[in-house]
């Protein structure tokens, strides 16, 4: 005997409605696969289309970088337009510069470019100095490096290069020789002008010292040891401002890691625009000291340089006229003390010689003098004193206070002007 349950499942009504029910959960079952599989065909092609566009762009960085590291070992330099600027100068006295102080703007490609462009314009430069008295005279050399800054023949270098000099020889690049005239000199600034008897000289631009930042490349092309004839060394503008004490003078001057050796001197420190920027003028020495070179800056030459064609020296140069030493020691003060009577408790600054018809000298300066205070200020040591000397004026009143013997002296010391020898 069926139960209701049997009926209803055997029911032709029932039978349908479950056929159509089971049809429908299989359509739906059907859509929502198809929904699921476009949903993975989309997902899958926006992962394809992101994965290739970074491809892409990963590449296309990789061979940026990848050229970008060439461009940087192959040093190319950047490019310069090529509009011209003005190229005269005015002097204080109205008349042209002997030296052009801005350029046609030329488009470098590499540091050889700019050497080839500018090595003309180095000079090498041997000095012979006559050395002794009466018959047991003999004449030396020494040498150093030179910039041409004019066509007809202005040549700049180191006043240390051409001290003293009897004759002074300048080497072009092509091996032809000329003997220079000493123009003038500012000892203070290391710096001499040369002239020679030539014309269309390849020349030198001056560029703008001021514009220099730490980590522009720059060249240096000169004549290392002597006989290295115009040697290129390439490196970066270490520091600025550098507060360097040569032979008692205070320079501020240019720091570069560019390779500087004895006969560099009067060289050329060149920017990636082929300009003059610095005259080269030392380097510090030491077992273990490397890569620290120094330049004058081309702005400071450039306030003097119409002084020196003019006047033969810089103008207005305070200057005391005497040759000093230096108290360093205390067995130096006890010696020092013990020979001149003096009674002098602390190291410090002595007169070592008194230039004929100087400040100092109509002052009363006496030599071995021991200078203790200069215009109110305790002398510390002769840079110092240089600098105190400095800070003053040409005809500026000063006092002067000295130790001579078991006296102390307040002398009245009227302030010359520095006027080199070769000037007088």
């Amino acid at each position: 005997m069926d139960n209701g349950s049997n009926r209803n499942e055997n029911n032709p009504t029932n039978l349908y409605y479950q056929y159509n029910s089971m049809a429908y959960s299989q359509m739906q079952e059907k859509k929502k696969m198809s929904s699921l599989k476009k949903t993975l065909v989309i997902a899958v092609a926006v992962c394809s289309i992101f994965s290739l566009m970074a491809g892409l762009g990963g590449g296309f960085l990789a061979g940026r970088f990848y050229y970008k590291t060439l461009e940087l070992n192959s040093e190319p330099l950047p490019s310069e337009s090529s509009t011209v600027t003005d190229q005269s100068q005015s002097r204080r006295d109205g008349n042209t510069s002997i030296y052009t102080a801005s350029s046609i703007e030329k488009e470098y490609g590499s540091v050889a470019d700019i050497y080839a462009d500018t090595v003309d314009a180095i000079v090498g430069i041997v000095v012979e100095v006559e050395s002794g008295s009466g018959w047991s005279t003999f004449t030396s050399t020494s040498s150093g490096s030179g910039v041409i800054i004019s066509e007809d023949g202005y040549i700049v270098t180191n006043n240390h290069v051409i001290a003293n000099a009897k004759k002074i020889t300048v080497y072009l690049n092509d091996k032809e020789s000329y003997t220079a005239q000493l123009v003038g000199l500012d000892v203070q600034l290391d710096l001499a002008l040369l002239k020679i008897d030539s014309e269309n000289l390849k020349y030198m631009v001056l560029g703008n010292s001021d514009e220099i930042v730490v980590g522009e490349m720059v060249l240096v092309i000169g004549n290392p040891l002597g006989y290295l004839n115009q040697s290129l060394t390439v490196g970066y503008i270490s520091g600025l401002e550098r507060e360097i004490t040569l032979d008692n003078e205070k320079m501020v001057l240019l720091q570069t890691d560019a390779a500087v050796n004895p006969g560099n001197s009067g060289g050329a420190l060149i920017n990636t625009r082929g300009e003059l920027i610095g005259i080269i003028n030392a380097k510090s020495y030491g077992s273990e000291i490397d890569g620290i070179g120094f330049a004058i800056p081309i702005n400071d030459i450039k306030e003097v340089l119409d002084d020196i064609v003019s006047f033969g020296y810089v103008k207005g140069r305070p200057y005391l006229g005497v040759g000093l030493g230096e108290i360093t020691s205390q067995s130096t003060l006890n010696w020092y003390n013990m020979m001149y009577g003096m009674n002098l408790t602390k190291l410090g600054v002595y007169v070592a010689n008194i230039e004929e018809g100087s400040a100092a000298e109509k002052a009363g300066i006496k030599e071995f003098d021991c200078i203790t205070t200069f215009n109110g200020v305790e002398v510390l040591s002769m840079t110092h004193l240089k600098e105190l000397i400095d800070g003053c004026t040409v005809g500026q009143a000063v006092e002067v206070i000295v130790v001579r013997g078991s006296e102390t002296l307040t002398l009245n010391v009227v302030i010359g002007e520095e006027v080199p020898a070769t000037s007088k």
